[in-house]
C-alpha cells in the first residue's frame, strides 16, 4: 500500500465498502497538498480481467486524498500495456502527460 502518489504513477485503486471491493487503475496527474487528481482508466471485472473505459466516460478524473482508497503501484505487465496503450490513444496525443 502507498502513502503517497507522483505525478504520471500508475496505480491500482482499491475502494471497499460493505457492498464489495472495486478495484480501479488509473494514473495520477497532479498532486497539491495531498490531493491527487487520478484519470481512472479502466477497472478490474469480477474475473479478475482488466476493462478499459471508453475516453468519452464521464468523471475519467477524480480527486482522491490518501485516506480514501487503498492505493498500490501497478505491478501487472499486461495491465501497464493496456494502460499504455489507452493513454497513448486517448490522452497523450490531446495532452501534454
Amino acid at each position: 500500500m502507498l502513502n503517497k502518489l507522483a505525478k504520471n504513477q500508475y496505480v491500482k485503486i482499491t475502494n471497499s465498502n460493505l457492498e464489495n471491493d472495486s478495484i480501479e487503475y488509473g494514473v495520477v496527474l497532479n498532486n497539491e497538498n495531498e490531493k491527487y487528481d487520478i484519470m481512472s482508466i479502466g477497472f478490474e471485472n469480477k474475473n479478475g480481467k482488466f476493462i478499459e473505459y471508453p475516453a468519452n466516460v464521464e468523471n475519467l478524473v477524480q480527486c482522491y486524498t490518501i485516506q480514501d482508497a487503498q492505493f498500490e503501484e501497478v505491478k501487472k505487465d499486461e495491465v501497464r500495456r493496456k494502460m499504455n496503450i489507452w493513454l497513448e490513444t486517448n490522452y497523450k496525443s490531446n495532452y501534454k502527460i
